[in-house]
């Protein structure tokens, strides 16, 4: 069968493009002064062969001087320019969990639908319907799902394969994620009551005292004689270098200090402490410590600086500097009874 790998581009005179397929017993040229036109000769009569075209396969131009501009396929199908994205693109941009993440969702609600069809073909309304199906079942992954069929589709755009993305034209009402809600003193109370024996309750607690995200509480490391914890940054871009944050051992933290705690599955963790605490998240402990830090009067900045959350401007984030001494200080008013 006719394949599209063996087709060949010839250039006349610089002006008259020349399509040539001399295979498989077949002798056909499909000729114009206008290198689209002939493309379209070219794809009209390989497309009365049902057969599959294969993505990555290129027009070879056969001139003097080489065309710069490689003919793609077209008609590839979705699938295979997406694993090529992912792969070579998008898996740069990330760290490795988040790809992973991104290819599980990837290949649950997105190949399933699309990975089949010709990626030239698939319009906006019907990825209008996908989206409306998704959205009603989980809001959340609706918006995820469109940004990375946004970022395939932008790709395809930049390389020549569409004109136009069509997600310009897909609406997708924005979802109002939850902000993390800090426990409340009563909760934080029957919360310590209700983890007392768990194999996890000092995992727990050095959370609550220390305002380490999920991710970092696998990486934190006490240094009692100089009063202070190294944490890992869980928050960095896949290009960064790893870095660490250096907080003061709490008031309340110093009693576990000592204690070494197994490492963690923190999605296990998270899902453990939903029935320990219905009405929050995991994450939820971190609100907690940083509200009960400006409850005790420590400024927003320096607590931020704990959290590892970026500062708000520009100044706090180049000139801001607090000693070690002025931290010390400022943690020992993170005390607090429940």
């Amino acid at each position: 069968m006719p394949r599209l790998k063996d087709f060949h581009i010839r250039i006349k005179n610089d002006k008259y493009y020349e399509i040539r397929y001399r295979k498989h017993g077949y002798n056909v040229s499909f000729s114009s002064t206008d290198f689209e036109k002939a493309k379209q000769k070219a794809f009209a009569w390989l497309s009365a062969f049902e057969h599959e075209i294969y993505a990555g396969y290129k027009f070879t131009v056969l001139s003097k001087t080489e065309d710069d501009d490689f003919f793609f396929n077209k008609q590839m199908p979705f699938k295979t320019f997406a694993d090529n994205y992912l792969n070579t693109i998008k898996k740069k941009s990330v760290k490795e969990n988040t790809f992973k993440d991104l290819i599980n969702k990837y290949k649950n609600n997105i190949e399933p639908i699309y990975g089949k069809m010709p990626i030239c073909k698939i319009r906006p309304y019907f990825i209008q319907s996908h989206m409306d199906k998704l959205h009603d079942k989980t809001p959340r992954l609706c918006e995820t799902v469109k940004g990375l069929l946004n970022n395939i589709f932008g790709y395809a755009v930049d390389n020549g394969i569409l004109k136009i993305n069509p997600m310009k034209s897909v609406f997708v009402q924005k979802h109002e994620r939850q902000v993390g809600q800090a426990l409340t003193y009563e909760e934080e109370k029957r919360f310590i009551e209700a983890i007392k024996g768990n194999r996890h309750e000092f995992v727990y607690l050095k959370m609550l005292y220390s305002g380490v995200r999920p991710c970092e509480i696998n990486f934190v490391a006490e240094d009692k004689e100089n009063n202070i914890i190294s944490v890992k940054n869980g928050k960095l871009k896949s290009y960064q270098k790893e870095k660490y944050r250096i907080i003061p051992i709490f008031p309340l933290y110093k009693p576990y200090a000592d204690i070494k705690c197994e490492r963690v599955n923190t999605e296990k963790l998270s899902n453990e402490f939903r029935t320990l605490c219905p009405n929050h998240a995991l994450k939820d402990l971190r609100h907690t410590f940083t509200s009960r830090a400006r409850e005790c009067g420590i400024d927003n900045e320096l607590v931020a600086v704990w959290t590892g959350h970026s500062l708000g401007n520009i100044t706090s984030r180049v000139y801001t500097h607090f000693s070690d001494a002025f931290q010390q200080r400022e943690a020992k008013k993170l005390t607090y009874k429940v």
